[in-house]
């Protein structure tokens, strides 16, 4: 098990974000290992899956979806990764974030 932050973690807003959030969700996602998690929440970033839906939060975040995998990642206007994880409630969560922090959708 690895205890630190891995090679990936330039891509989120801090190593202290990676670690944290891997601990927070990685195993519950089913992920061993901080690298598979990373690896896994850039190549949702970078999906461009016709199911994918997402919006412009006031602050600039963007947030993205997709039911049938029940990915939420929400993306700082710097481009970092913020959190990557699968809601509880699915997309009445995602909806829920529209509602609290929504701007635009995308």
């Amino acid at each position: 098990m690895e205890k630190g932050p891995s090679t990936y973690a330039e891509y989120w807003t801090s190593e202290y974000a990676e670690v944290n959030h891997f601990y927070a969700h990685g195993y519950d996602m089913g992920y061993t290992y901080i690298t598979d998690y990373s690896q896994a929440a850039i190549n949702f970033a970078n999906s461009e899956d016709e199911g994918n839906i997402s919006f412009t939060a006031e602050n600039g975040s963007t947030y993205k979806y997709n039911e049938d995998t029940n990915e939420l990642l929400i993306v700082s206007k710097d481009g970092k990764i913020v959190t990557y994880f699968e809601p509880d409630r699915g997309i009445e969560y995602f909806y829920e974030q529209f509602d609290k922090y929504g701007d635009y959708w995308n």
